[in-house]
């Protein structure tokens, strides 16, 4: 025992003379005792680096007995690495957190599962979109998943709402700390752009085809159709109405903010046409009024109907309209509104658009003020030579010129025609 103190607890265990354990290569033995327990270690065990000399092994005794009277002896056995977040998890985190609360949950869902099953090309064996680590995810793998929607004859408008809702899943992670980039920027530049959309412009060609159309329409339908056509609201808008968002005292429509796309409430008034198919609504079979929580546009009880489309399917089918969605009637009513005089400004709030950008791409406005100054042109013809034009432009005060047969200078005012 004195020699074991007397060498600090160190010791060796072979045949070797003690003067020379500081060159032998057998292992260092290390004993220890604190508060009545004794410690028995073997010094290649306890570290990366077994001691080579005499005072390495003093260095690495002299460690342990401080982690054993510092009661940190032996240490907390380091945790396993975590496997490396999937794709798929983050999107089952982010679908539980943040996609339950938006209008589209359903959609998205939907396109959760093409992303996750999409096989990325040439990877050996084959590696799945949402099998990959979120965390490197590239800029390839975003196009080549774009490049595929194009091969399989998708539209800008649908390939558009693929990738952004990619970039918003990738924002969202990078604020609640999930991921540390983004594949949608490289440093602060963009680094994928969307691809071009050609506004729809599909419109009801005249009031016999939307008389048609309501006619091959059951009931049920038909109102759906003129409240879509009277508000200018999105199809599921009119279907989660419920009568607490209705008031035909004052007139108006409340869509609900957790109910609309952009996730922002706006308000609706209610016409005159409205007006006559909510009162005949408001009443179950049996002549009692519905309740608050009774869905507007739902089934004989107030129960909610989720679709119409079957319906609108066969409404379409029996009049031979083809190529016109039920979504176009959002846009049909959005221009009847802007064509009947209202300011952009409105249109965009009813429409519930957050800038007007969008409202003018939506309403194709500049295509149809170009054929409204065709048609203008086309009127100018008819004025007698001699006589001022109307200018093209309603708030433009300048005449034109004033031209005679024999004059072809441009006066001061005008222009020659």
């Amino acid at each position: 025992m004195k020699d074991r103190q007397r060498n600090n607890g160190l010791r060796k265990r072979c045949g070797c003379p003690r003067k020379l354990w500081g060159k032998c290569q057998h292992t260092w033995h290390f004993n220890f005792s604190w508060k009545g327990k004794s410690y028995r270690l073997s010094l290649d065990k306890e570290t990366d680096r077994p001691p080579t000399s005499r005072e390495d092994a003093r260095a690495e005794a002299d460690r342990l007995r401080a982690a054993i009277r510092a009661g940190t002896y032996p240490a907390a056995a380091q945790a396993p690495a975590q496997p490396a977040t999937t794709f798929r998890q983050f999107s089952d985190i982010w679908l539980t957190r943040e996609g339950s609360r938006l209008a589209s949950g359903k959609i998205d869902k939907y396109r959760m599962k093409l992303f996750n099953d999409f096989v990325l090309p040439g990877t050996n064996p084959p590696l799945l979109f949402g099998d990959k680590p979120v965390a490197d995810i590239a800029l390839g793998d975003i196009e080549a998943w774009r490049e595929a929607r194009r091969t399989a004859g998708k539209s800008p408008v649908t390939i558009n709402h693929d990738l952004k809702l990619l970039r918003k899943m990738f924002n969202w992670g990078i604020r609640m700390g999930y991921v540390q980039r983004t594949p949608f920027k490289i440093g602060t530049e963009p680094a994928i752009q969307l691809d071009r959309e050609t506004p729809r412009d599909k419109r009801l060609e005249s009031e016999e085809v939307e008389q048609r159309l309501l006619d091959a329409a059951g009931p049920h339908l038909r109102a759906v159709i003129v409240a879509m056509l009277e508000t200018a609201c999105r199809p599921g808008e009119i279907l989660s109405l419920q009568w607490r968002d209705v008031s035909l005292e004052r007139g108006e429509i409340v869509v609900q903010a957790e109910k609309a796309k952009t996730r922002t409430g706006r308000l609706v008034p209610i016409s005159s046409r409205l007006r006559a198919v909510l009162e005949m609504r408001k009443h179950d079979p049996a002549g009692e009024p519905f309740g608050l929580d009774d869905y507007v546009f739902g089934n004989d009880i107030g129960g909610r109907i989720k679709s119409v489309q079957t319906a609108w399917r066969s409404a379409c089918e029996a009049i031979g309209l083809v190529g016109f969605q039920l979504r176009d009637l959002r846009h049909e009513a959005g221009s009847r509104f802007e064509e009947a005089g209202i300011p952009i400004t409105y249109v965009s709030k009813l429409l519930g658009h957050t800038n007007l950008t969008t409202t003018s791409r939506y309403l194709n406005i500049h295509r149809r003020e170009l054929h409204r100054m065709m048609q203008r042109f086309e009127a100018s013809r008819n004025v007698p030579r001699g006589e001022v034009a109307q200018p093209l432009h309603d708030d433009d005060p300048r005449p034109l010129a004033v031209v005679s047969d024999t004059d072809t200078t441009p006066t001061s005012q005008g222009r020659v025609s």
